[in-house]
């Protein structure tokens, strides 16, 4: 048998990772910061030895979880940022696709909820250039779209509301094991009929 290309290194590696990525979130959302090394490795059926291989701990697994989540939020909202729609429509397209991206991908969901905390499970500073990053990449663009559609000296409490009702949305969607039947553009468009009736 023939010793494997770079190529193909890369391309297993990528896997495990994914791999690793995959049951760290779900890992995190059974056990929370409890979580160990080992629990991850159990989930992700792979060995423990391979997993620490990639990880010597559970806050270098969940930063970088953390950084490639921000890394797919920014992605699925750009869209929304470079549309050719009045401000309150890209914020509502925004919102759209940012809960149909924690429905999708576990890790967003963490994301959000951990920036809601304000990574308050997390020891020390580690996460203060993740947050610095954050808002300038996904909340004050946002901020700026609410601000922008409905005129508004509050767009930043509002924008606050928004966040945290898809946050809390999903949150119960997942706990409930429900994640599949989440009615995304319903939700959407009841937060933003109530937001722009109350701004009339």
């Amino acid at each position: 048998m023939s010793p494997r290309t770079k190529e193909q290194n890369d391309a297993i590696r990528e896997m495990r990772m994914d791999q690793i990525m995959q049951a760290a979130a779900e890992v995190y959302l059974e056990k929370g910061i409890q979580l160990e090394i080992r629990d991850v490795a159990v989930k992700a059926e792979l060995g423990y030895g391979t997993v620490y291989h990639y990880y010597k701990n559970k806050h270098m697994l969940l930063e970088d979880l953390l950084w490639d989540a921000l890394n797919r939020v920014e992605s699925a909202v750009l869209p929304a940022k470079t549309g050719d729609v009045g401000s309150m429509l890209k914020a509502e397209s925004f919102s759209r696709l940012l809960l149909t991206k924690c429905a999708e991908d576990l890790s967003v969901f963490i994301l959000l909820k951990t920036v809601a905390d304000n990574f308050h499970h997390f020891p020390g500073n580690r996460f203060s250039k993740l947050f610095a990053d954050f808002q300038e990449r996904i909340y004050l663009p946002f901020v700026e779209m609410v601000r922008e559609g409905i005129g508004s000296k509050t767009a930043e409490k509002t924008a606050n509301l928004i966040f945290g009702s898809l946050v809390g949305y999903t949150a119960l969607n997942i706990h409930h094991h429900m994640r599949s039947e989440m009615d995304v553009e319903g939700i959407v468009h009841m937060i933003f009929s109530g937001i722009q009736s109350k701004e009339r």
